[in-house]
């Protein structure tokens, strides 16, 4: 009789265990729109982060991961209203494989796949998958919506960069990373500042840059001078090797940039028109950017969002 009195208690203790931890999971967090933000949807957020930053949990992080994580499925809520209300469902799923390779590249993982790696620490890999589509789509989006204002004065480039050749017979280039962080919060930005100094540029951008970047950590590869803008340019050509920028303030947004290397490029070894290529690309994108940074914070203005 005691036995089975003892077996109705553990299992009764088991049931209302399961009960419980089901409601906090399910525990609304707060409103965006027409969607909610559950704590289970914080929780994976945060073991997404990290599992793409490739480093274990740690405890005096918890509100600040919490925090981004928040802001991070705020941001996927808001963009995927604006996607459906304008019906975007293209993407190149070859642009969606080519990312998730060079996460898994990234992170150096050996014989495991970015979904083993989820699975590690306990994140939802589809939910994530459907994050990367989301953010193609937004791209999509954004073109659509400014492509007749991306448009740049290839010749004046052209022009510039003769000029600049004959005067000089040398282009400048650096290799450069970068963290984004959105939105200016003065307490966000020294964690974030903290972080460089105690787990490295790489791990800290992987963990807090809202830059696609972020999951490079940071790297954005070599870029000409040429087209780099005047704010940024005036804070790198101060750096030395391996050295971090300053806080650069662009808008609303706060920029730190790693100089990883430089070199200078003369006539006998630079290819102009690749140059000028990279050049015309950086200036679209940078404008793609601004349009892109301006459209979600009108959106977000106008989103009703109820935190609870």
């Amino acid at each position: 009789m005691k036995l089975k009195k003892i077996l109705f208690l553990l299992f009764f203790f088991i049931i209302i265990t399961e009960y419980i931890y089901a409601n906090i999971n399910d525990k609304i967090i707060a409103k965006v729109g027409n969607e909610i933000i559950t704590n289970y949807d914080i929780i994976n957020e945060i073991n997404t982060i990290l599992a793409l930053s490739n480093r274990a949990a740690n405890p005096e992080e918890f509100n600040n991961l919490r925090s981004i994580a928040f802001t991070s499925l705020k941001k996927k809520i808001i963009k995927k209203t604006e996607i459906e209300k304008f019906k975007i469902n293209s993407y190149n799923k070859a642009d969606v494989n080519n990312y998730i390779n060079s996460i898994e590249k990234s992170l150096g993982l050996q014989n495991l796949s970015l979904e083993d790696q989820f699975k590690r620490y306990g994140a939802n890999y589809n939910l994530y998958i459907e994050g990367v589509i989301l953010g193609f789509k937004w791209n999509t989006l954004i073109y659509s919506l400014y492509r007749k204002q991306l448009d740049v004065d290839e010749e004046l480039i052209k022009s510039e960069l003769n000029k600049q050749i004959k005067k000089n017979t040398e282009v400048q280039e650096y290799n450069l990373s970068e963290i984004v962080l959105e939105n200016y919060d003065e307490n966000k930005l020294n964690i974030i500042l903290e972080s460089i100094k105690v787990n490295g540029f790489e791990k800290t951008a992987k963990t807090y840059s809202n830059s696609i970047s972020s999951t490079q950590g940071g790297s954005i590869g070599w870029v000409s001078s040429q087209s780099i803008s005047d704010s940024y340019l005036k804070e790198i050509s101060k750096l030395s090797k391996m050295q971090t920028s300053r806080p650069i303030k662009i808008n609303n947004n706060i920029v730190i940039i790693k100089l990883n290397d430089k070199r200078t490029l003369n006539q006998n070894n630079m290819n102009i028109v690749n140059i000028e290529k990279n050049i015309i690309k950086k200036k679209k994108e940078e404008k793609l950017s601004i349009f892109s940074d301006s459209h979600f914070l009108d959106l977000e203005k106008k989103s009703y969002i109820e935190i609870r």
